[in-house]
């Protein structure tokens, strides 16, 4: 299922940063809704924490993980934030780039290879397994990545028709 997630993202995220003709988009991404958070920061949280989870993925893949910061723990639960595109187009062609590699990712992956876990950094620690620190799998992270997207998306699209009245 988060094969198909990541798979079906770039097309809605297309439809949702969107406004109706003869409205231009790029005149309202960077406007804040009622909630004081904009499309465009919508967005570039989705693609700092896709990045972050995308890179995740490939090193707790390996056959020996590597740890992972602890960025990645708090990406995998949508707790992060990141620059902003400068334009609507910029970051969906940001968004299209991150959404095809982690499908790519995914897909490449073997079945037990979805189990493997690294363990996660507690902030201020060394990379060597400090007490303190959790792990996480695969799964999880593709879990995370699939949950970034998806609740960020309805977001976006909410504060774009708000400001484009």
């Amino acid at each position: 299922m988060t094969i198909s997630s990541m798979a079906s993202m770039p097309r809605r995220w297309r439809d949702a940063i969107r406004v109706d003709p003869p409205k231009n988009v790029e005149d309202f991404f960077t406007l804040p809704g009622s909630s004081g958070i904009s499309a465009a920061e919508h967005t570039g949280a989705v693609i700092a924490q896709l990045t972050i989870l995308s890179n995740a993925i490939r090193t707790t893949s390996y056959n020996v993980p590597e740890a992972l910061a602890p960025e990645a723990a708090a990406a995998s639960i949508n707790a992060g934030s990141g620059p902003w595109p400068d334009t609507a187009a910029d970051g969906l062609a940001q968004l299209d780039a991150i959404f095809e590699q982690i499908e790519a990712q995914l897909k490449q992956l073997n079945t037990h290879d979805w189990n493997k876990s690294a363990k996660v950094q507690a902030a201020g620690t060394p990379a060597d397994g400090a007490p303190g620190v959790d792990s996480l799998t695969v799964l999880a992270l593709a879990q995370g990545a699939s949950r970034v997207a998806a609740e960020h998306l309805p977001l976006a699209e909410r504060v774009l028709r708000e400001v484009s009245r």
